[in-house]
């Protein structure tokens, strides 16, 4: 085989190893300056609990796109919450405050605001968080008591991975 092509060959076997590559990177997680991302068609409708490179969040994925909430209540720094599946709610263990499971606003209960967002985008079929990013929650326009709705059932709770709850939660306060 003569020398140019030869080296033809060895670049078009190299330039479809290249995009093989860049194929597989696309199913996988991607990562760029701090920003994390997950193929969106592998979360299901609704609520995800999820932990992309070691950033706990849940995910809420719908028609439009999808949010990545932060699992801790705004009463608390680092007080988690829980997706509770049958109330259709988040809700704090150690307050009883209550957010939307669409997007995480609040609901109920003595946190001042929802829930806080990563900064997240959808291109290319990839959801992008950038955990650095943390979008405050609304603050509460109203307030309800947390016993105004029903309690979680905590034996359906669902928690982000690497997310710890405390022990028993408390009952449920203003």
């Amino acid at each position: 085989m003569p020398r140019g092509i030869a080296e033809r060959s060895l670049f078009v076997a190299g330039a479809v190893v290249l995009a093989a590559l860049a194929a597989l990177a696309g199913l996988l997680v991607a990562r760029s300056a701090g920003a994390r991302g997950f193929p969106i068609d592998q979360l299901k409708p609704g609520v995800n609990a999820a932990n992309l490179q070691i950033t706990p969040m849940f995910v809420i994925r719908d028609r439009g796109g999808a949010i990545a909430l932060r699992p801790f209540s705004p009463d608390g720094a680092t007080d988690p919450v829980v997706w509770c599946p049958g109330q259709g709610f988040f809700e704090s263990p150690v307050t009883g405050s209550k957010f939307s499971g669409v997007d995480g606003a609040y609901l109920a209960g003595p946190a001042p605001s929802g829930l806080d967002q990563y900064a997240s985008t959808v291109v290319g079929g990839v959801l992008t968080v950038d955990p650095t990013k943390v979008i405050p929650g609304a603050r509460r326009t109203f307030s309800a008591p947390a016993h105004k709705l029903p309690p979680c059932d905590w034996k359906t709770a669902v928690v982000p991975p690497g997310v710890d709850l405390p022990p028993t939660p408390t009952p449920e306060s203003g």
